[in-house]
């Protein structure tokens, strides 16, 4: 195992770099370890929750809901014909509705219907002002409660203990009141409901009394002012003689309507008997009388036709027995023909008659059509007056829809400023009653949370510390490039462990290779001991040292010396330089010549005083950052035994402990044998150097001062061992 090795500009070399991985291993170890610390604080924990929610008073938390909708219906509208005259309350509306619910107007209202005042809960000065509101009085820094209304000074207490919210998607406010007594928290998340719609209503009440004295001066101008416009247009329908008829219609109108229709009648009559007359005339003159529909139905000419019937029904039964020359059969042939002279004249007087009528109607047609025109004249005279006067009626027309509809609207608001006529937009769903459990403390929770807390937290600020330090990463192994021969240390070759008192557990003995076994120093000169066979096994001081690294954050190694033992400190050196490679480490001289080995090879600059170190430290002349220098070959930080003449052994134990919080491995090397037995227990392991025989008596004399961790260091001349580490 190679202790020795240079340290240049082109990079350190190292026996072993770490790889980035979590030791599960030695954080499991650092938090047994400090079981103890984790163990306390949670118990600590658990017993001070355990007395909070045993000790503090219980609060009783009431909840009341109320429900966001519109309540107008078909029977409440004012417009009847509308479905719905607003909208659903949306997100807006409802967080709206959440501030008027944390009002002071209502939070003055609700405090002065419980009667509060006095109750310490609520009334700051129920029990008398206290010594920091007297003195923030005196200051100017806040009011003096006494002077303030008693509604006024309970506002901050009745606000902290409500709370007002809506469920996610929905139009429901929780009103949720906390409280001592169960009974005031149900009576006050109730009155808050109340007043709450009883402000809506309120509101809705004063909206209608504003519209109905908004609207009374309004209805009443308009009322005024379609008086004016209807006498207006009375007067102009008289003064023009516009007056109207039936339809609403003027008089000329009309009359131009009824000459009009009476024209029509009259041609009709005029073309239907000038047509009759020419049909007659034409049958006439065919012969076709009887066929004549005016003739045939002549009560004269139906007479005229049943004698000719009869006469002719007379003649053909005379005509049977006498002669046509008989005078009988002349004259009824004669009356015959007079007959028919009879039938013809009355057919001609009937035609006649018809012409008569077709030159009555066309002389009729003519006078109307002389009065339509006449007409036509008069109502486009009155047409300009007519159109004047229709602006003044339709002025007047709409100033009795506007004056209907407003006053509609003023007859709807007088109707709703009743107590009951206007309906609120919300309605309690659920009224608060009296809890049975306290809100706060959840015992059961509240101490669960405190002791989880406190193992959590008491166990991450150990793990936390042990990743931040580096320790709980694995460390792998890095290829070392073979040291220059010209850096060679003058260190012994190799250096052997011994162990005392426990069964090592390392590689098998070598029986072939006397020379680089272990021999175990004996334990105390008994019997059984010296009749017992020497046991030797082979190790390396550096794994040793790592095996005690599982166990503990920094291990700290006691390098004795003892006074056969020529290059005890030349080993601590080279030992130490490797630890560094594994991580931080620092060697203390305690007692190193100033111008001995040690510091010709950690400190080059023999001319310079004296460097200052654990003297100086202990006795408080100087600061870590003072006693600690660097080695100029390595990563190992250096504190040699320092200026100071003064002793120090009584001061080095807390030194240590604080050196155990930085750095992984601690070497502290001394060639003092009262030193070493005084500092032995603080120490993890010992390592004893020099010959056999005293160092075994060293041993022995730690093993009765109860220093079990004590090994032997054998100086041999192979060094093919020591460069396996």
């Amino acid at each position: 195992m190679s202790f020795g090795h240079s340290h240049d500009d082109a990079g350190s070399v190292r026996g072993e770099i770490s790889n980035g991985e979590i030791d599960l291993g030695q954080i499991a170890g650092a938090l047994s370890r400090r079981r103890r610390i984790v163990i306390g604080v949670t118990l600590a924990a658990f017993l001070g929750a355990l007395v909070f929610v045993n000790v503090v008073k219980p609060r009783y938390t009431a909840e009341a809901r109320v429900l966001l909708e519109n309540q107008e219906s078909y029977l409440t509208r004012a417009d009847k014909e509308r479905a719905d005259p607003t909208a659903a309350p949306d997100a807006e509306a409802v967080q709206s509705q959440i501030q008027m619910l944390t009002s002071r107007d209502l939070a003055r209202r609700v405090l002065k219907s419980l009667d509060l005042q006095g109750n310490t809960e609520f009334d700051p000065i129920a029990n008398g002002l206290g010594l920091g509101a007297k003195i923030g009085v005196m200051l100017g820094l806040s009011r003096d409660p006494s002077k303030l209304a008693p509604e006024e000074r309970m506002l901050d207490a009745y606000f902290d203990k409500l709370l007002v919210l809506s469920p996610t998607k929905t139009r429901v406010l929780q009103i949720e009141f906390s409280s001592r007594d169960p009974d005031l928290a149900a009576r006050a998340a109730n009155a808050i409901a109340s007043f709450y719609i009883d402000i809506q209503r309120e509101a809705k009440r004063e909206n209608a009394r504003d519209a109905a004295q908004s609207l009374s001066p309004l209805v009443a101008d308009l009322r005024e002012r379609l008086s004016r416009a209807e006498a207006k247009v009375e007067a102009f329908r008289s003064r023009s003689g516009l007056f109207a008829g039936t339809n609403n219609m003027t008089i000329a109108t009309q009359q131009l309507g009824d000459l009009a229709n009476q024209l029509s009648i009259s041609r009709t009559a005029q073309a239907d008997a000038e047509a009759k007359g020419r049909l007659v005339r034409d049958m006439l003159r065919q012969n076709r009388v009887g066929e004549i529909p005016d003739v045939a139905n002549n009560e004269m000419i139906r007479r005229i036709g049943e004698q000719r019937v009869s006469l002719r029904a007379q003649l053909a039964l005379e005509s049977r027995t006498l002669l046509p020359g008989h005078p009988r059969i002349k004259e009824m042939q004669a009356q015959l023909a007079d007959l028919d002279a009879d039938w013809r004249r009355a057919a001609e007087r009937t035609a006649r008659t018809l012409e008569n009528e077709a030159h009555i109607a066309s002389a009729r047609v003519e006078n109307l059509a002389r009065a339509m025109e006449e007409q036509k004249r008069v109502a486009g005279a009155a047409g300009a007056d007519e159109v004047q006067l229709r602006e003044l009626e339709r002025a007047a027309r709409v100033l009795k829809d506007q004056l209907e509809a407003d006053s509609a609207k003023y007859q709807e608001a007088l109707a709703r400023e009743g107590p009951k006529a206007s309906p609120a937009d919300a309605r309690v769903i659920q009224r608060a009653v009296a809890p049975p459990i306290p809100s706060f403390p959840k015992k059961v929770p509240i101490t669960a949370f405190a002791t989880i807390a406190a193992f959590v937290l008491s166990a991450g600020s150990i793990v936390a510390i042990e990743l931040l330090s580096g320790r709980a990463r694995l460390l792998g192994p890095a290829p070392l490039p073979a040291p220059p021969e010209e850096e060679a240390l003058e260190a012994p070759s190799q250096i052997r462990i011994a162990a005392r008192r426990r069964e090592p557990v390392f590689d098998e003995p070598e029986e072939e290779e006397p020379q680089t076994r272990l021999a175990v120093a004996p334990e105390r000169r008994t019997p059984e001991l010296e009749n017992r066979a020497p046991r030797t096994f082979r190790s390396g001081v550096v794994g040793k040292i790592d095996a005690a690294r599982m166990a503990t954050l920094s291990v700290k190694v006691l390098m004795v010396g003892c006074a056969d033992a020529e290059c005890s400190f030349d080993s601590a050196v080279t030992l130490s330089r490797a630890l560094a490679r594994r991580g931080l480490a620092i060697i203390v001289a305690a007692d190193a010549q100033a111008q001995g080995r040690l510091y010709d090879r950690l400190i080059p600059d023999l001319e310079r005083a004296r460097p200052l170190g654990l003297a100086d430290l202990a006795s408080g002349a100087a600061t870590f950052g003072e006693a600690i220098h660097r080695d100029q070959e390595s990563r190992l930080h250096v504190m040699p035994g320092g200026r100071s003449a003064a002793e120090y052994d009584q001061d080095v134990e807390p030194v240590l402990e604080a050196l155990a919080q930085t750095y992984d491995f601690i070497v502290f090397a001394t060639r003092d044998y009262e030193r070493a037995m005084f500092l032995a227990p603080s120490f993890d392991i010992v390592l004893v150097s020099g010959a056999e025989p005293a160092a075994e008596a060293v041993i022995d004399e730690l093993a009765q001062a109860g220093v079990s961790d004590a090994y032997l260091l054998e100086e041999e001349s192979a060094a093919a061992d020591a460069s396996a580490a």
